[in-house]
């Protein structure tokens, strides 16, 4: 693998304080004009009160907007969209708590019916959307008529009910359903519930809402209000739970080591991933990337770029039969087929037995946009790797992979993933996959997790996870340190798998890596990435690199006690992302 020179801290660079200065301007500047007229209205405020009351359900949406922004960000709750719950509490607001919600709930069960029935369908995301918002229009007609020729006229509420939003939600849940299973859908699902009953409770408090509307200097109060708590908090409520005892016998802190989520987002992928870059760097992206710096990766068969490329993809399958299918956008696993030949004319795919049809059709819902939010995708069929003969005792099915987190093209933890029954053969920790936190320096398998629970042994084969050696790790780490530098980002995930015939192989590079790997090491990330951050800038090799983070992790990241140079002080470096 050729050497390249790669962006160093320099390049990506912290901030200088004149940068971010001139990064705030435009805020202050708006923050500034607003509270200059809700102060002056404030004192001018008789001849507009009756408007302004009248306008009150616009500020209940900014009420309930408030509260769910709350409850996604600061409490961690994971609800399908931000703020249809909104929308939809605005509806029940009018209508009254208890029937709102009937109509809502029947709505609802009416659409994911016709979805489901749609499923086998093969019918394009748009179109599909279109025929639910049909179904949504028809169901809330029928209430509203079945209200005006009935004894119940509450059903006449059903018009006021968001179609759109309806029918997006119901097609979320579906989705995600078809994609982790029941579990996770109905969990979203009933977070998006409490979302819409907390945004109900706010709006319907009729002295919050007057004090707000005739006091306009809150309204500033408001936009700061959601300014700080979008910029300054860095725990969700729900990571305090989820992260608990990341060390070895500590159940009761974080102990300020654990990345979070909005810290991630903040301070490393906002700072060292250009935003252009994440917007293109999808999979068929990054192999262009990284084949021409000599990086291995899995050869490519065909990208399937729309339906006229569908027969293509099925010459592939029937004159290969062993084939990896993957969208180009989507990550997380999601929409992956492992195809592993046939059996009686069918093939062995994900653990179960597929015709030709039904994997051609899964190809369309890929190019369709089915795991790419809506939008049009590329489907890449490439080869299948063949899985080490000596990680089989952790790998009944499936595929294992390694997961190296970079910063600067050094890295700093990994895990092994490695696929259950449960996971159907996948990789994929949501699906029912294990996490395996493994020792940087040795490369040695320490602790594990499953579900979100502790385990010691593979839930499978009972094959003790604590001890047991990755092969050819120096190889793997020096690749993936590698890789991040040449797929142009500072920060990001690297998934490797060890190929039977041809070692280490770089399978994507995850632009927004998870933080689950803490749970499978037990440590936290953060001091890590601060203590690569506080390297001095250098060019050199991967080999150099990967040697300067096993050092930094046989002293527990702590450059100080190491003969590593720390970083100039801060402010000298050229503005982040080159802007």
């Amino acid at each position: 693998m050729a050497h390249r020179r790669g962006p160093t801290r320099t390049d990506w660079g912290r901030s200088s304080l004149g940068h971010e200065r001139r990064r705030h301007l435009p805020f202050a500047a708006f923050l500034g004009l607003l509270a200059i007229a809700t102060t002056w209205l404030q004192f001018n405020l008789a001849p507009f009160a009756t408007t302004l009351l009248s306008l009150h359900v616009l500020f209940q949406i900014v009420l309930g907007a408030t509260a769910v922004a709350i409850l996604r960000n600061v409490v961690g709750l994971k609800t399908y969209g931000t703020f249809g719950a909104v929308i939809v509490a605005s509806a029940m607001v009018v209508a009254g708590a208890l029937l709102g919600f009937l109509l809502f709930a029947f709505m609802l069960l009416a659409v994911v019916l016709v979805r489901a029935a749609l499923a086998g369908e093969a019918v394009q995301e748009s179109h599909r959307v279109a025929i639910l918002v049909t179904v949504v229009a028809m169901t809330a007609a029928a209430g509203t008529v079945l209200g005006a020729f009935s004894l119940a006229p509450g059903f006449a509420y059903a018009a006021l009910f968001p179609i759109l939003i309806t029918a997006w939600l119901a097609e979320r849940f579906v989705e995600e359903i078809v994609r982790v299973g029941w579990y996770p859908g109905l969990r979203t699902l009933a977070l998006t519930v409490v979302s819409v009953v907390v945004a109900y409770v706010v709006m319907i408090q009729t002295p919050v809402v007057a004090f707000v509307v005739l006091n306009p200097v809150t309204w500033t109060g408001i936009v700061i209000l959601n300014w700080l708590l979008g910029t300054r908090v860095r725990f969700r409520i729900s990571e305090r739970f989820r992260f608990r005892g990341t060390k070895s016998g500590d159940e009761s802190g974080l102990g300020g080591s654990v990345l979070s989520m909005n810290l991630r987002n903040r301070e490393f992928i906002d700072r060292y991933n250009p935003p252009a870059l994440l917007a293109s760097l999808d999979k068929a992206r990054v192999k262009e990337l990284l084949v021409s710096e000599g990086i291995p990766m899995p050869r490519t068969y065909l990208y399937v770029r729309g339906r006229r490329d569908l027969s293509q993809a099925r010459d592939v399958l029937e004159r290969l039969q062993r084939v990896a299918i993957k969208p180009a956008s989507a990550y997380g696993g999601e929409g992956i087929l492992l195809v592993r030949g046939r059996d009686n004319g069918r093939f062995r795919v994900n653990g179960h037995l597929e015709a030709t049809d039904e994997i051609v059709r899964h190809i369309q819902r890929i190019v369709d946009g089915e795991f790419n939010e809506g939008r049009p995708d590329v489907a890449i069929l490439e080869e299948l790797r063949e899985p080490n003969p000596r990680l089989k005792p952790l790998t009944p099915e499936g595929v294992a992979d390694i997961r190296v987190v970079c910063l600067l093209g050094h890295p700093v933890m990994a895990m092994a993933r490695l696929p259950t029954r449960m996971s159907r053969g996948r990789a994929n920790l949501h699906a029912g996959a294990v996490g395996a936190g493994i020792d940087l320096s040795t490369g040695r398998l320490t602790n594990a997790v499953w579900n979100g629970v502790r385990v010691a042994v593979h839930p499978d084969t009972g094959v003790a996870f604590e001890g047991f050696q990755v092969p050819q790790w120096r190889s793997i780490l020096e690749i993936a340190a590698e890789a991040q530098l040449s797929s142009g980002l500072g920060f990001a995930g690297v998934d490797i798998v060890l190929d039977a015939r041809h070692g280490p192989v770089v399978l994507e590079i995850n632009r927004r890596p998870g933080l689950e790997i803490q749970n499978a090491n037990r440590a936290g990330l953060l001091p890590r990435l601060r203590a690569i951050e506080a390297l001095a800038p250098t060019v050199v090799p991967a080999e150099r690199r990967v040697q300067i983070s096993l050092d930094l992790n046989a002293i527990g990241w702590r450059p100080g006690r190491s003969g590593l140079m720390p970083s100039p002080p801060p402010g000298i470096a050229p503005p982040m992302n080159g802007s």
